[in-house]
């Protein structure tokens, strides 16, 4: 993403928190939470910190209570200890339950992570009086969805919602909006409120808490001003690079250019008189739309069966990188694609263009 992309990404995520404090205020809450990674403690400067510091003192007297993350953990240089928070912040500074009361006698009970990589369960360790109302707050991997090749985050099971007590578990980590059950929640993510790329595509939230005697209500609200989105187009058939152009164009509609950031995967067999120029579309459709990507993953329309049968230099190669690619995982099998597609490009005399 381009930097000046990026910094205005930066400023509408600044611009997330004000709407959320604002909707805050105008629905009169009791007090708002947060579930942790409010910020990424590598990267924050004191300029964002104060920023949250004074947006958070907007909501005074009510209390804000934050439970720290794994990207924002509570250590010795968090910027939770290095800067002067307002009165109505309370932070969960230790790996043990703490409570918070709040008006009408409901209790907020929350944990704030001490290290980058917790991976007790400390939602078994709460047991609360099942007699009074109470929220529980953490950050934390719902352990039935954490997804391949990642590390759980003090990690919990749906028996250790059921057995802590508390009427409502809400919850930090998951970039989603979900909550648990479907049909009578007992426990929620909001997710982010502003989406952080093209993988968080779709509408984001905010849960509002609501409910009564030992018991809670979760109301999502959207809050999410801009939204990523993927389309893909096939460019079978296709024999002309204005073709290509149209279809990208058409992607926009009649509101140009789009609030939204695209990305365009261009795909299917590209016929060999097929110049596809991605940078050459980048700036013949860019105007129309607020951001765009666009990714050639398109297969030339070679004969590879035929190819790979001739007794020449050329079968030889389709051979040898067909061999190749079907031993290859992931990235290197992408590569690998790829120089067949550029050698066979050389090999017929064609333009070769890097995708």
């Amino acid at each position: 993403m381009a930097s000046s992309e990026a910094s205005r990404r930066r400023e509408e995520l600044r611009s997330a928190l004000r709407r959320i404090v604002d909707l805050a205020l105008e629905r009169n809450v009791d007090a708002v939470t947060v579930g942790g990674d409010l910020y990424e403690h590598d990267r924050v400067t004191l300029d964002t910190g104060r920023f949250v510091a004074s947006q958070l003192e907007r909501l005074a007297p009510r209390p804000v209570l934050i439970a720290p993350g794994n990207h924002d953990r509570y250590v010795p240089d968090s910027l939770y200890r290095r800067l002067d928070w307002p009165a109505n912040v309370h932070v969960f500074d230790s790996m043990n339950w703490q409570p918070v009361a709040l008006v009408g006698g409901v209790a907020v009970w929350g944990v704030g992570h001490n290290s980058p990589a917790v991976r007790d369960n400390l939602l078994r360790d709460l047991h609360l009086d099942r007699s009074e109302t109470a929220i529980a707050l953490l950050h934390g991997s719902d352990a039935s969805a954490v997804p391949e090749q990642k590390a759980a985050h003090c990690p919990f099971e749906m028996r250790d919602v059921e057995g802590c007590g508390a009427a409502f578990v809400l919850l930090g980590h998951y970039h989603g909006m979900r909550l648990c059950p479907a049909d009578s929640p007992l426990y929620g993510y909001p997710g982010d409120p502003e989406p952080l790329g093209f993988h968080e595509e779709g509408p984001h939230y905010v849960l509002l808490l609501g409910g009564g005697e030992r018991s809670a209500t979760a109301e999502p609200v959207q809050i999410n001003e801009v939204s990523y989105r993927t389309e893909r187009i096939d460019v079978a058939g296709m024999s002309t690079s204005d073709q290509v152009r149209e279809a990208i164009v058409r992607l926009a509609g009649e509101s140009s250019p789009t609030p939204d950031i695209a990305r365009v995967l261009l795909l299917g067999q590209a016929e060999p008189e097929l110049d596809i120029d991605v940078a050459g579309l980048l700036s013949a459709t860019a105007d129309r739309f607020r951001y765009l990507e666009i990714a050639d993953q398109t297969q030339a329309a070679f004969n590879l069966e035929e190819m790979r049968e001739e007794a020449t230099t050329l079968g030889a190669f389709v051979r040898l990188m067909q061999e190749r690619i079907d031993r290859g995982q992931g990235v290197e099998k992408e590569i690998l694609e790829n120089a067949l597609r550029y050698g066979l490009q050389a090999f017929l005399g064609q333009e070769v263009r890097a995708r």
